[in-house]
């Protein structure tokens, strides 16, 4: 291993960052208070409202309070009863009942049956659709409904992840009647069960949710409305969090963090998670279809000072393997150094014996991307890499960058399984595919573990599927990012989880002086 020691000026020069501490978010103890409007910024706009589509940040906490599902995961990625009260398991999980809450209406006042989630389910299976939650739940051969109450999953094989399989964002409960019109409808239209329903939205400024009084859980939600904020300057956000003129920040950014934390008036709270950013490496196009220029590029970063430098500490190190620290099956994949002087050497053998210059895209939402993009320009110099970072708009990265490029900085939520992360990105029917790896034998790995009764089984299944990522790296997985988010002190009860998909507003209160 290299001995070399890049200076953290040069990498501190494109990405100016401070150290900081985690903030604590003060214990929630007294009488929840009835009414006011939750002000909520964020700083990537609301592009669609399509609950079974959609993939930003901003857009999951907007479905969160206008959909529900059958269940929904609690902060610790376990199934929490929500639309379904309760469901049972064949023997050999192959068959699942849930029974449904009763007296439950959707905004406009329909009633909500077991109609509602049949269809909401067969759209989701239907590839036209384009769902992210498909490949979570293909397992899935059909969908009955016994009776109004009652919905019967037939699966084709056994899985015992499917109450949280269930949860996914992505799979939120529809109306029937929606899903009869175009599909481009639910872009800017939302007809959901949740504590809050819409009043506007205006994806490129402001959302504003009103109380939907008709809500199943008696006295809740306590907020008469809440309204999203896009801040599209990052200095701007901030800045109207601390004057007061925002109740909450959706995300802090790690530069952020120590200053907002410690202002008066202010809860910050830091939250360990499976998010990550990560660097693309299209294994279909010259030069990453060589193993030897994608671990190259694995030993040209230097992942503890991304964390210190780039996430300001508030992270820890990642090994390629998207499966991080908190997911059950965890295999011990092994640490990847950093090692420029390898790094050279497999440049040289791919045939790049004079170094690859190459252009790296980086989107500027969230910033951490192009933070990212800077600091891997840097550390990649002394092992023969002369990276170009273009940053460029969010739209225009998703238009033309995303998923056609072969060198970019992608970003992603933890997922709630180890088949969730798997189907996430890295299948060949991935629902977000972009690195063409395509690998077969990593495809049958996965179904074969998410069929699996058998703990032990699945466990040495998934860490072969793990080691496999990690021999074959389609892309770059260099840190995992904790969840940061704020509150003023007035707010009560705001929260975040690991996925950044659940966010229990209705359990919000203010109490202004």
């Amino acid at each position: 291993m290299s001995t070399f020691s890049i200076n953290r000026r040069q990498v501190l020069a494109g990405i100016a960052g401070a150290t900081a501490l985690p903030g604590l978010a003060e214990a929630q103890t007294a009488t929840p208070k009835p009414g006011g409007i939750l002000k909520v910024s964020h700083s990537v706009r609301i592009a669609q409202l399509n609950v079974l589509q959609l993939s930003g940040p901003a857009e999951y906490l907007a479905v969160d309070m206008i959909y529900s599902g059958l269940t929904r995961l609690d902060p610790q990625m376990k199934p929490q009863p929500e639309l379904a009260t309760e469901w049972t398991a064949s023997p050999d999980a192959k068959t699942f009942v849930f029974k449904l809450r009763p007296n439950v209406t959707f905004h406009d006042g329909s009633p909500f049956t077991s109609a509602d989630v049949v269809a909401t389910f067969k759209a989701i299976l239907d590839p036209a659709t384009k769902s992210p939650a498909r490949t979570v739940l293909d397992m899935i051969a059909d969908i009955t409904a016994p009776d109004p109450l009652t919905v019967k999953f037939d699966l084709k094989v056994g899985n015992a992840d499917l109450p949280v399989s269930v949860a996914h964002a992505n799979a939120r409960i529809v109306s029937a009647a929606a899903l009869k019109e175009p599909l481009i409808n639910l872009d800017t239209k939302a007809n959901g069960t949740g504590p809050f329903k819409i009043e506007t939205f205006d994806g490129s400024r402001l959302l504003k949710l009103v109380k939907h009084t008709g809500y199943y859980r008696p006295g809740k939600p306590y907020l008469d409305g809440v309204e999203m904020y896009l801040f599209p300057d990052l200095a701007a956000e901030s800045a109207n969090f601390l004057s007061g003129a925002m109740d909450a920040m959706l995300e802090v950014q790690q530069a952020d963090f120590k200053r907002i934390a410690a202002a008066p008036g202010v809860n910050a709270l830091r939250v360990p998670s499976g998010r990550f950013s990560n660097i693309v490496m299209r294994m279909d196009t010259k030069p990453f279809d060589d193993i030897r220029v994608r671990t190259a590029m694995a030993h040209a970063v230097d992942r503890q000072m991304l964390v210190d430098l780039v996430l300001d500490g508030l992270g820890r190190p990642a090994k390629d393997n998207v499966i991080a620290p908190g997911y059950r099956y965890l295999a011990d994949t092994p640490e990847v150094p950093y090692d420029p002087a390898k790094a050279k050497k497999l440049l040289a053998e791919a045939g790049y014996t004079n170094g690859l210059k190459i252009p790296l895209i980086c989107s500027n939402r969230p910033a951490i991307r192009s933070q990212v993009g800077v600091a891997v320009k840097q550390m990649a110099q002394p092992a023969g890499f002369d990276i170009d970072v273009q940053t460029i708009p969010h739209d225009t990265y998703l238009a033309n960058v995303w998923r056609k490029g072969n060198f970019y900085i992608g970003y992603w939520g933890m997922q709630a399984t180890e088949d969730a992360a798997f189907t996430l990105l890295f299948t060949t029917d991935a629902a977000f595919a972009d690195t063409a790896w395509n690998n077969q034998e990593f495809d049958d790995l996965v179904k074969k573990g998410r069929s699996s009764p058998d703990d032990a089984e699945r466990r040495a299944i998934y860490k072969q599927a793990q080691e496999l990522m990690v021999r074959d790296r389609p892309s770059i997985i260099p840190f995992f990012q904790d969840v940061l988010t704020a509150s003023r002190s007035h707010v009560k009860n705001w929260t975040s989880s690991p996925l950044s998909r659940t966010f229990y507003v209705e359990d919000v209160w203010v109490q202004r002086a």
